[in-house]
């Protein structure tokens, strides 16, 4: 959900605020723990507060400035958590996460001219940009868990993840208006190799 909100300051920018998507998502990262999270388009930081319940360390990224001014100091913003501004994951180094949340735009779009929400021709290249921006940074057994819509190729997307060393599976569906709600969990194919031999051994 796109809306205008306006900071103590009367200052309007246009956020992605909390939806239902952004529920789902935070349904699935509540109680989780670890030692380092992120967020990849944190918009209003509602994840990235969850995040901080659970980890000690929590990055939230945003391309829009904006949007991390809003997050910084709206109400959603409780705990300790570290945003940057840049695009998807690049500006960050030198550390790995055990957990790596998104929640990309992911409506099928010919041209991107809402950030928010346009996702690419298929809805899912934006969000392919994003994975593949923070796959460097995930821990061999750490997992990414993203939220995206059928209205989205998201079977082209799981197809694609082996291109960038990961797998996935949907964990959860759920119906929503005239989509349906989908949550990934996604791997390195290294981890789930590991598994699968230590299973037979």
């Amino acid at each position: 959900m796109k809306e205008e909100e306006k900071d103590n300051d009367g200052y309007s920018y246009d956020i992605y605020t909390p939806a239902e998507d952004t529920f789902m998502l935070a349904d699935a990262v509540d109680g989780l723990h670890g030692d380092n999270a992120l967020e990849i388009g944190t918009g209003s930081g509602y994840i990235a507060t969850i995040l901080s319940k659970g980890f000690k360390r929590v990055v939230a990224t945003d391309i829009s400035l904006e949007a991390l001014i809003y997050a910084k100091s709206s109400n959603y913003s409780m705990g300790d958590v570290e945003f940057v501004c840049c695009n998807r994951a690049d500006a960050i180094s030198g550390i790995s996460f055990d957990l790596i949340a998104v929640n990309p735009p992911y409506l099928p779009s010919e041209r991107i001219e809402d950030a928010t929400v346009d996702g690419g021709r298929y809805g899912i290249e934006v969000a392919m940009g994003m994975l593949k921006s923070a796959s460097r940074l995930l821990r061999d057994d750490g997992r990414m868990i993203m939220v995206i819509s059928s209205l989205a190729r998201y079977d082209l997307l799981l197809s694609s993840l082996h291109d960038i060393g990961l797998e996935g599976r949907i964990t959860a569906r759920k119906r929503y208006g005239f989509e349906d709600l989908l949550l990934i969990e996604i791997r390195s194919i290294k981890h789930a190799t590991q598994q699968h031999q230590g299973h037979q051994g």
